[in-house]
């Protein structure tokens, strides 16, 4: 076989970087690894990049190679072909192509500047993009890297050791250091979220959780997942003296569920005076934005868990991974109905999750009026230059186009993306 890619190899840019290295399947490699979902699932090494087939995007393992910032791009099954262990590549995140080893360095995608203090579109209008981290050590880059907040800090990755389950003690030791390492950053803590691929050890006894079943603020009932989220609240509790923070509630169903469930919240706290938001990530509780809006700060839309159960499909799960249609005008047209819901509070709505940072997507939300994102770290810099070369008014007309064209495939045209089946 070649040792080199003979053309480049266009697919979609997942997890912005440049790296070079030799393709391998071996999960332990220091190079680049070629990896389907089984493969990831069972990844605890760090290649240098990734190339992802037949995998589910929207899973917490693909999540996973964007929180830990390891450059990747997903391919087709016809590309898939061309590739095979051996090859010498160079990978390009951003742009979401796979080159031969001697394509020209011109070629490659830069590295922005961190984001600006005051982002703007090129019309004035000001968007906040913010991050989504899961460790002390993603926090310090946040701060580096120039967002304007820690959006949405995902506390079931904060685990001890050994897998033992955690306490207040252990809570109070990692929360302040996130919440140093952070400073002075503005930090929104997700309490506790597990899910059917957010199961650590220490959950074992948990019933079956299933995609659309019991996860988030739905499991706080079992006696041991209500005792590791009062031991979050009894750390952060002890910690609200020295540092300014938020919290969201995770996959809230209904306004009032939300108001019981901050009133035993603000309980804990001893009614200290830490806002108290809600994570919208069903289609009926996102519908009811402007009543959330009213009464909970801040609010966030968790659009992967969203756009699970718009599509009906588990997002952990490969083989019904087309259905979850980043580039369905369906999804569009539900998101321009919540911003109409929202109204002027539409700004306020903190989207979250994978959707804003996939190829041709923020403009469109730009233009459906949101202005607030919080993203993964390592998109935080492209997603900023982004923002500073568009006019939210031409974004408005994109938007309207998007929601009117007839098929995921007219989309990617209009917004000049690769999208499998459109090459």
């Amino acid at each position: 076989m070649n040792s080199t890619l003979v053309s480049s190899i266009h697919g979609m840019g997942f997890v912005p970087g440049v790296v070079r290295g030799k393709l391998s399947r071996n999960p332990a490699t220091d190079g680049v690894l070629l990896a389907n979902h089984k493969i990831l699932q069972g990844l605890s090494g760090s290649p240098a990049g990734c190339v992802l087939l037949e995998c589910a995007p929207f899973s917490h393992a693909s999540i996973g190679l964007l929180s830990r910032g390891i450059p990747t791009v997903i391919v087709g099954n016809e590309e898939a072909v061309q590739l095979h262990e051996g090859l010498e590549v160079i990978l390009d995140g951003v742009s979401g192509r796979v080159l031969p080893s001697e394509a020209d360095e011109t070629d490659l995608t830069t590295l922005p500047p961190p984001v600006p203090d005051n982002l703007l579109t090129l019309d004035g209008e000001r968007v906040d993009i913010r991050a989504s981290v899961r460790s002390v050590a993603g926090a310090r880059l946040a701060r580096k890297q120039g967002v304007q907040a820690i959006g949405l800090v995902r506390t079931e990755f904060l685990v001890p050791d050994g897998g033992v389950m955690p306490d207040q003690v252990f809570y109070a030791e990692t929360f302040a250091a996130l919440l140093e390492a952070a400073h002075p950053l503005p930090v929104t803590f997700r309490l506790l979220d597990l899910a059917a691929d957010k199961h650590p050890g220490w959950a074992s006894e948990l019933p079956g959780t299933g995609p659309l079943g019991l996860h988030g603020s739905r499991l706080y009932r079992h006696p041991v997942v209500q005792s590791v989220v009062e031991a979050q609240l009894h750390a952060l509790r002890s910690l609200s003296q020295r540092f300014n923070f938020s919290l969201l509630v995770p996959n809230v169903d209904t306004l009032d569920q939300f108001e019981r469930r901050r009133a035993s919240i603000r309980a804990a706290l001893s009614d200290r005076a830490i806002n108290v938001g809600a994570m919208l990530e069903t289609a009926s509780a996102t519908l009811s934005v402007e009543g959330f809006l009213a009464t909970a700060e801040p609010v966030g839309v968790g659009l992967n868990d969203l756009m699970q159960s718009m599509f009906g499909a588990d997002r952990d799960l490969p083989a019904v991974g087309a259905y979850l249609n980043p580039y369905d005008p369906a999804l569009y047209r539900f998101l321009r109905l919540t911003a109409g819901l929202a109204g002027s509070g539409v700004k306020r709505v903190q989207l979250c999750g994978i959707l804003p940072q996939l190829p041709g997507v923020l403009p469109v939300l730009l233009g459906l009026g949101y202005r607030t994102f919080s993203v993964d770290v390592a998109h935080a810099p492209y997603l900023a230059r982004t923002v500073a070369t568009r006019s939210a008014s031409e974004d408005r007309s994109l938007a309207e186009a998007v929601c009117a064209a007839a098929s995921s495939h007219a989309v990617a045209d209009l917004l000049g993306v690769w999208h499998e089946g459109n090459q």
